[in-house]
Parts: structure tokens; sequence; C-alpha cells
């Protein structure tokens, strides 16, 4: 066989392996071929978005079933304490009370009152009933305020339990700010900071606050509130201690049917008419006038010759009339 021959058979059996198939590959294009689960963008697109959706609501129950749990839980809780509290207080306030009473280990030892002025820890003791013989466990704080409350000086109560065996009391009374005369028999009464009249003034009480008449000539509940409301603003300007007309100065406030006020000083005894509101511009007109009448000249100072002064006269004008014998 020549060379040239063997050539074309070599490559001849080249082309036929190349072109022939296996048992293997024979087999493995009989298998079935494999299918996306997934076919498509826009499917894809749906199933992950489906799976979100899914998520979230997931989450959305969850956060519900919570929130469900803790509301019936604190519920029950609520519901829990009331119990035993309802029990305690039949068991302290019913049938066992006097089992309860006979312990000495919470009989109260250390009685503590404070804030009293114009009372006294005695007689505030007397009042409500506050003794040793009390039991921490069966006193009624509740009872105890209301008691000490119908006394006319005090303003507020807080009432503490220091276990085992003490009790602390703490009093806020009445801060009298003038005196009111008021009644057939023109009996003095004190007025506080908010305009009430809280208590009558018992003999060896302070007398040193500046007197309201008129009050009773006032009609109508809410005309008399209004006019001690100015009245109230008034001498509150003048614990700014000015030195032309401080509250030390201010001997009587009257109160006239039109609704005016009248006022009076310690040391001269003319009307200063004030009139109806603008109580805070009257207020430094007057110390600004003050200031003058008291400067001294010749012949003694001006305000001794003063009859009258009129806040009233005019807007933003005051009028000093002089008496007939200046």
């Amino acid at each position: 066989m020549s060379v040239l021959q063997k050539i074309k058979e070599l490559s001849g059996r080249r082309r036929k392996k190349k072109g022939s198939v296996t048992a293997y590959s024979e087999k493995m294009q009989k298998q079935p071929r494999y299918t996306a689960r997934y076919v498509g963008a826009e499917v894809g697109k749906k199933s992950l978005k489906e799976r979100l959706l899914r998520h979230r609501d997931q989450r959305t129950a969850s956060r519900k079933g919570s929130v469900v749990k803790v509301v019936r839980n604190v519920l029950l809780a609520g519901i829990v304490v009331a119990a035993f509290a309802w029990m305690g207080q039949q068991i302290l306030m019913g049938p066992l009370q006097g089992i309860f009473d006979d312990w000495e280990y919470f009989r109260i030892q250390k009685i503590e009152i404070t804030g009293c002025r114009a009372t006294s820890s005695a007689e505030l003791k007397k009042l409500a009933g506050i003794s040793y013989q009390l039991n921490m466990l069966t006193l009624d704080p509740a009872d105890l305020k209301d008691r000490l409350l119908q006394h006319p000086w005090v303003a507020s109560v807080s009432i503490q339990r220091v276990w085992p065996d003490g009790l602390v009391v703490r009093v806020k009374e009445h801060h009298p700010e003038a005196l009111v005369v008021c009644g057939e028999t023109n009996s003095f009464s004190y007025l506080n900071r908010k305009g009430q009249i809280f208590s009558a003034v018992m003999q060896g009480q302070a007398l040193d606050f500046p007197v309201i008449t008129g009050l009773d000539s006032i009609e109508g509940s809410s005309r008399k509130k209004e006019m001690l409301a100015d009245v109230l603003l008034f001498l509150k300007l003048t614990k700014r201690n000015n030195p032309n007309l401080p509250v030390q100065n201010i001997s009587e406030i009257h109160l006239t049917e039109e609704g005016g006020l009248i006022v009076y000083l310690v040391k001269h005894p003319f009307p200063i008419y004030f009139g109806r509101g603008k109580i805070n511009n009257k207020y430094v007109q007057l110390w600004k006038v003050l200031e003058v009448l008291y400067q001294k000249r010749r012949g003694g100072s001006l305000i001794e010759k003063v009859a009258y002064i009129r806040m009233d006269y005019q807007d933003n004008k005051v009028l000093v009339a002089r008496s007939s014998t200046g």
C-alpha cells in the first residue's frame, strides 16, 4: 500500500469517529430534557412579588398576634390586681379587722405633722382622730384627709404611711392676703390669694392686712369675683415694695356699687379713686404721683395738702385735688 493510500485511510477513520455516537451519548439523548420551574422573566418577577407579599402578611399577622397577646396579658394582670385589692380591703375592713387591730407590730409609734402655722399639730390630731392606737393596716388615709380638710385653715393634705409604724401628714394652709368686712355684724374674715373667704378672724389672730369693705353691697357672685380679682392684682403689685407705694401703706380698699375701687393709705386719710380696670397702668401712675407728692418743700410736703386723687379722671391722666385749707 502506497503512502498516499495510507493517509486517506487514516483520514476516513478520524471522520468516522468524529461523527459516531457513543453508548453514553445515546443514553443521555434519550433522557427527558430539564424544564425550568419558572419560564419567562414576567413569571419569575410575579413569583418573587408573591413571596414578598406572603412574607409581609405573615409578619403583619405575627405583630397583630403579639399586640393582642400583650393587651390580653395586661387586662388579665389588671383583673388579678383589682381582685387582690378587693380581697385585701374585705379582709382588713371586714370581719377580720379586729384581728389586725390587735397586731402590736403595725401599731403607729411615730406621728409627724408638718406645715402648721395658724394651726397646730395637736389641734389637727384631735380633729382627725390621729393617735398611737391606730393600726397601719386598718387606718384609712382618705378618711383622715377628709377630716383634716374640715379645718378652715387647711387648704390641702397629703398622708403617707411609713412602714411598719410611721405616719407623716403634710398640711398646706391658706395664705391670707387681706381682711374682708362682711355680714350684718361687720366681722372680719380672711381672704386668700385665690379670692376665697376661708375663715373668720378669731381672737388673737393676725390683723395686719389691708381691709376690704363694701363687698356685701355688690350684687352677683360673678361681679364680686371680678372686683376681688382687681383688688388682689393691686395688692400683688404693691408687694413689689416700691418705696412710694408698699403694701404696708395700704389701709383699706373700698368696693363701690358702680364697680370701682377706692384706696386709702395708712398715713394719709384722703381717698384715691381707682375706678375699674387697667390696674397695672394705674398702679404705675399712682406711685409716680406719690413720688412727687412726698417730696419735701418749704412748709412741708405736698401730700399733706391733698384732698383726693382721681385715677379715673381721664385716660392716662390723674387729677390731684388740694384741700381748701392747703
